[in-house]
């Protein structure tokens, strides 16, 4: 009796260290988030404090930002590259992975392995390349390229994640559907793709930031000002000698607040998703 008594006492005391543990890397995680926006609404004297509170809310940062940012065209390429990029990458990984998924034969597998191949190729090494081989196709300073360059560099990942959760997919539906009549094309877009929806929001949710942030990509690849992406107008507020850093941090509060509210929306997706994949594992 007395031994269960010690027990529970030292289950709750490891419960509470590790509630303590995850509330302090909350903390940690979160106060790079807090950091930004505290220091973007700061007045200009007060920027060299870091650790000193503002003495007032200041909106000039922003005002800053809207004055010298187009920040509706910023925002829209922003969209149209990463929109493009996932439509693209969902479209072409799970049409992949399915079919990899659903092949013994060697051939598939050995495509599977290249898939897998093509993530541990970093992307310095083919800066060059891409660039050369864009300029001889036209598309330099296009949002196609980008869009190309990002699906490309994310289907490796997005294909690993399609064949791994395509196999939990019992095969009994396709081979009612086939009784039914379905075509391969209609099968995979009317009963396959739906059941991927955790795979796919997991998906989203992990590639979606680095589409996003990405700096050096519209850097390299855009040379037209007005197609230049949100985070990429940082230029704007950096000169030669000096930096008006409250404009950066302004800047960088609006570009993080869409994918805020875009983890919002699919959190419960991504949550499902690994909590599949980690059953199936």
């Amino acid at each position: 009796m007395r031994s269960s008594s010690v027990s529970s006492l030292r289950d709750k005391i490891f419960d509470r260290m590790l509630e303590a543990f995850m509330v302090v890397l909350s903390l940690l995680v979160l106060y790079p988030c807090y950091y930004i926006f505290e220091a973007s609404i700061k007045l200009p004297k007060e920027f060299y404090e870091p650790l000193k509170f503002p003495s007032r809310i200041y909106w000039g940062n922003f005002e800053n930002v809207f004055a010298k940012v187009q920040v509706g065209r910023a925002l829209l390429n922003t969209l149209l590259i990463c929109g493009g990029t996932l439509a693209l990458l969902i479209i072409v990984a799970s049409m992949a992975g399915y079919t990899i998924s659903r092949n013994k034969h060697k051939l598939f597998q050995f495509l599977f392995v290249l898939f897998l191949a093509g993530m541990i190729i970093p992307f310095q090494t083919s800066m060059v390349p891409i660039y050369k081989l864009a300029q001889s196709l036209h598309l330099m300073n296009t949002r196609t390229l980008l869009i190309l360059l990002y699906t490309a560099g994310t289907i490796p990942f997005a294909t690993m994640i399609y064949v791994g959760f395509t196999k939990g997919i019992p095969r009994e539906l396709e081979e009612a559907a086939s009784i039914d009549g379905y075509g391969p094309l209609r099968m995979y877009w009317l009963i396959i793709f739906p059941l991927l929806l955790p795979a796919t929001g997991t998906l989203i949710v992990t590639t979606v930031f680095g589409f996003w942030n990405d700096f050096i990509g519209p850097l390299l690849y855009l040379t037209d000002k007005s197609k230049l992406t949100l985070i990429t107008q940082i230029f704007q507020f950096k000169a030669e000698r000096s930096s008006d850093w409250g404009g950066i941090f302004a800047l960088c509060s609006l570009a993080t607040l869409p994918l805020i509210l875009l983890f919002v929306i699919t959190q419960k997706y991504m949550i499902k998703g690994l909590t599949a994949g980690a059953i199936k594992g």
